[in-house]
Parts: C-alpha cells; structure tokens; sequence
C-alpha cells in the first residue's frame, strides 16, 4: 500500500458504473480533466480501487481502458481478490443471493464491490445503481444499507471529498 495510506481516510470501491457513466455520458474527461485529474490522484494514493472482476468489467471500455493504461493507474486502481475479500463476497452472496443476476449475466460483480469496501475501516461504496427498496431482489446500495456501509453515487463522491469545479 502507499506510504501515504492514513487509517482514517475513506477508501472508495467503485462500482464499474460509476466510473463508465462518469467517463462516457456525466463528465467526459474531455469537459472535465481537472476532475479527472482529482480522480487520478485519489487512485495514485490509494484511495479509490476496484476488485479485479469490477475493474475487468470496467476495462472494456475503451475510454476508461486508454485512459488507466495512458496514465499507468492499473497497479492502484486494480485490487487483486485476496482471502479476506473472498470471504467477505461468499457471505454477501449467501446472504443476498438476488444481488447477483445470472439469469441476465448482469451485477455479477456487484457483491465484489461491496466486499472491497469491507476492507476498509472507511470503506464507501460509489455507484450510480438505484437502490430497490427491498433485500428480496436488491441492488448495491439496498446491500450496503444492510450491512451499514456507506454508499454514494458520483456526484455524492464528488461531494464527499469536497471537491469545487
């Protein structure tokens, strides 16, 4: 980890979503380097990471997959699946089951978000998902109400780290 690694600080998972929709559809990084720039930052200290399956998904992207490998951010944005995390995705999903959608070979990612984010002691989860308002057939951020992890869209991220453009 980086030296620069402070205890108290939040540690953001981040959906494949959110960094996909904020490069393609809310904040190209053409309209908005400096917020990207921020972004690059939080990833070069550790700040905001992705497990391997969510960065796998968001990499498919051409824009996002360019811009990790033009700046070099694989090695901090990429955070391989360790015993812990493993541990923690096989409680989610045999916890939440309906998170994961085989059926439609969507959201299989989605427990691997949050179980990065319970590796922090501020773990935030970021995703532009609309929470369902039931555990029965949930979504990200239904989980993380559940299990009191703090759950933010882009915009509520940007707000969290105080960022003014």
């Amino acid at each position: 980890m980086n030296s620069l690694f402070n205890q108290d600080q939040v540690v953001y998972s981040f959906d494949a979503c959110s960094l996909i929709k904020a490069s393609g559809v809310l904040y190209p990084m053409d309209n908005f380097p400096s917020l990207w720039n921020e972004i690059e930052e939080l990833i070069r200290n550790d700040r905001l990471k992705m497990s391997e399956p969510v960065f796998d998904e968001a990499m498919r992207g051409a824009v996002l997959r360019d811009w990790c490998s033009e700046k070099g951010l694989k090695p901090f944005l990429l955070s391989k699946v360790n015993d812990s995390v493993q541990g923690d995705f096989q409680t989610i999903i045999a916890d939440y089951p309906k998170l994961m959608r085989v059926e439609t070979n969507s959201s299989l990612a989605d427990p691997w978000v949050i179980a990065l984010a319970m590796q922090y002691p501020n773990g935030v989860v970021v995703t532009e998902e609309q929470p369902a308002g039931n555990l029965s057939n949930p979504k990200i951020p239904d989980v993380c109400k559940d299990l009191e992890i703090e759950c933010v869209n882009i915009a509520g991220f940007v707000s969290k780290e105080n960022w003014v453009f």
